[in-house]
């Protein structure tokens, strides 16, 4: 390995998110000035990366502890997407680069992956708020939003080790994903090519057998993103890490919310109840408000069905722009998206319902 490459590691490089972020590093322009590692934790994924891209594999997990910490020793910059909540893995991945901040004198770089989930309040559907967070001004998410909220432990943590000067700390949060994985990774069928909340408002609509779903009258409100425009804003930051990293926002200020362009919840169900009047899931378009005993029995917590789908959560992605990013899909395209959603879904019903739900909870708990 040349003393002048760049050592990147990457966790869930066969997730939804990861994935998409692992192909465009293998794509790269600099690619061959890369030291790619990826953690991946099924044996069949693991053999499929080995065999089809030119990476170091390692077959492990957020469990392997020590194995986290020393593969991040290793890295000049870790990209971590496979677990926005997972704190002990966050920690051990935290525990590396400080290793080799110590043994180096050189500050490495997180690239953490956290969302919007720590914006959302208790709408449950019922109204909308004009309370919109600008990530170019710190404050107004320090001053605004709890310690207890979704993701702000791991957040805080990277931020306090940003703070003691061991390590650089950017944490990028997208909100609602919309859009299907493309490439090889997907294409072998291995890889999840869905998103969350999305999927998740079809399928459980689709399992309780009354139309288009929806939580109270759906008028909260949460910016969307494109997973291609998601994907590209790993390497705009890392771009610019790789460029000048001292002129890069980190730690406190380095919070990169991502967007571009919002949804009322009551759209997004009227368009799914569209698709399933056009595809013959449904007789009515018109969306059907969830008990709280359907959200319960579907998600398997109600609570968690009134934030992914009935909360607001609205912010400005100032600060990653300002460094070139130049998201392409629009709100036109994520309602575009919905009924080939709505099509990828609807064949197999209860087995997936149950899969995004633990995927959910994960999240979001």
């Amino acid at each position: 390995m040349s003393a002048s490459k760049t050592n990147i590691f990457i966790t869930g490089a066969t997730g939804y998110i990861g994935g998409s972020v692992f192909q465009r590093l293998v794509q790269h322009p600099n690619a061959a000035n890369f030291n790619l590692t990826a953690l991946v934790r099924s044996p069949e994924k693991a053999k499929f990366v080995r065999e089809n891209f030119p990476v170091n594999v390692v077959e492990g997990s957020n469990a392997d502890l020590d194995k986290l910490t020393d593969l991040s020793e290793r890295a000049d910059v870790v990209l971590n997407i496979a677990d926005s909540d997972d704190l002990a893995a966050a920690n051990a991945i935290m525990q590396g680069l400080k290793r080799r901040h110590e043994k180096t004198g050189v500050k490495p770089t997180l690239i953490h992956t956290s969302g919007t989930g720590f914006l959302v309040d208790d709408a449950r559907g019922m109204f909308s708020t004009d309370k919109i967070y600008h990530d170019s001004k710190p404050e107004e998410i320090e001053n605004g939003v709890p310690d207890s909220a979704l993701h702000r432990n791991v957040d805080l943590a990277v931020i306090d080790a940003d703070r003691k000067g061991w390590l650089r700390g950017l944490i990028i949060s997208p909100p609602t994903i919309f859009g299907m994985g493309s490439g090889p990774l997907f294409d072998s069928g291995l890889v999840n090519k869905h998103s969350l909340q999305i999927p998740l408002l079809i399928k459980i609509s689709l399992a309780r057998g009354r139309g288009a779903g929806v939580v109270g009258e759906g008028k909260s409100i949460w910016n969307h993103v494109h997973i291609d425009d998601v994907a590209d804003s790993y390497i705009v930051l890392l771009d610019a890490v790789l460029k000048n990293p001292d002129t890069i926002p980190h730690g406190r200020e380095g919070i990169y919310l991502l967007e571009n362009g919002e949804h009322t919840w009551i759209d997004v169900s009227k368009a799914v109840g569209k698709a399933f009047v056009q595809l013959g899931l449904a007789k009515s378009a018109k969306p059907v408000p969830f008990t709280e005993a359907e959200l319960q029995k579907y998600i398997g917590s109600s609570f968690m069905g009134y934030l992914a789908l009935g909360s607001n959560a609205r912010g400005r992605a100032e600060q990653i722009r300002t460094l070139g990013w130049k998201p392409k899909y629009t709100t036109a395209d994520l309602f575009a998206n919905i009924k080939p959603e709505v099509q990828a879904h609807a064949p197999a019903k209860k087995p997936f319902v149950q899969r995004v739900a633990v995927k959910f909870q994960q999240i979001f708990h």
